[in-house]
């Protein structure tokens, strides 16, 4: 009897680590099976209310949170800026607010000093919202053909990353989960984060995304991160392309200085335009080719 026990209590611990092998890594750690789904408007009291718990109290919600979701209120219905149509490449980056935001947070001691980048995009791309989408998920592990999996985007200063995406039940419909890995990127620390996405709209309408930072998978300097994505049909096979992002963690005063570090990492225009040129080049891609290219290294969840 006694090695009955022994053997079933095995078995079961067996069956517990095949699937933790056999789920989307993106889900370890944030799917419990018990349902808590998201608010299916965004705003500022309903999303923060709900998040909170997740997020392990009101001190996890970024500073930065109200400052996002007061420029998706105002821009949710807006066209897109005249700046974007100035600009041979249709894109217009915006750093200014985020950075007064920053200086005025790190003046009040509300966060910490000089680990923020932020920035807010505008843009015209070519194809549908659906496209936009597609082109957009890719850097948060959503293969263009799938519906969940894993993807390898651009790696920006890293030279290997891979991130992997899952629909997290738990959260209900549209909301999904996702893991970032991102390593060999010089003076900056390889990253591990766990994050949620909340997606709302539809094809016709188009999409309202929300992005938030919920937890390291292992060692990482992210603190919080939190974006809000804004697609809407434009007409004549055009879209139009928002987001407004915030970013706490790495620390870029070892550069020298606050100012140096600022203008090279954290509110660096060019930067963030050459993320926006990628993902046009990407959403090309998949309208000719149906697929996405994988910048493949040897990254991956448990190695």
């Amino acid at each position: 009897m006694e090695n009955a026990v022994k053997y079933l209590l095995l078995s079961l611990a067996l069956l517990s680590v095949s699937a933790r092998a056999d789920k989307n890594p993106a889900l370890i750690d944030v799917q419990n099976g018990v349902s808590r789904p998201a608010p299916a408007e965004l705003n500022l009291a309903s999303y923060t209310a709900w998040a909170a718990p997740l997020l392990k109290g009101a001190d996890a919600v970024s500073a930065f949170t109200p400052k996002v979701f007061e420029w998706y209120e105002n821009e949710k219905n807006r066209g897109l800026p005249q700046d974007v149509y100035n600009d041979p490449q249709r894109i217009y980056v915006n750093v200014q607010r985020p950075l007064a935001e920053t200086q005025a947070f790190e003046d009040s001691g509300d966060i910490t000093e000089g680990n923020t980048v932020g920035a807010e995009v505008y843009a015209e791309e070519t194809g549908t919202v659906s496209q936009a989408l597609t082109a957009m998920l890719f850097r948060w592990g959503k293969p263009a053909a799938a519906a969940d999996g894993h993807s390898y985007p651009p790696g920006g200063p890293f030279s290997k990353r891979v991130d992997y995406f899952a629909a997290n039940p738990d959260w209900g419909p549209q909301a999904y989960a996702s893991l970032s890995m991102r390593r060999d990127g010089g003076i900056l620390q390889n990253i591990s984060d766990r994050y949620l996405v909340l997606i709302r709209g539809d094809a016709t309408k188009g999409y309202d995304v929300l992005m938030q930072y919920v937890k390291p998978s292992v060692e990482t300097p992210t603190e919080k991160c939190f974006a809000i994505a804004i697609i809407r049909p434009l007409g004549n096979g055009k879209t139009s392309y928002k987001i407004s992002t915030r970013y706490q963690g790495q620390v870029y005063k070892i550069l020298g200085s606050i100012k140096i570090g600022r203008d090279q990492i954290g509110f660096n225009v060019q930067k963030v335009r050459g993320v926006q040129v990628e993902t046009a080049a990407m959403l090309k891609e998949f309208q000719d080719t149906g697929t996405i290219k994988d910048h493949k290294t040897d990254i991956e969840f448990g190695h």
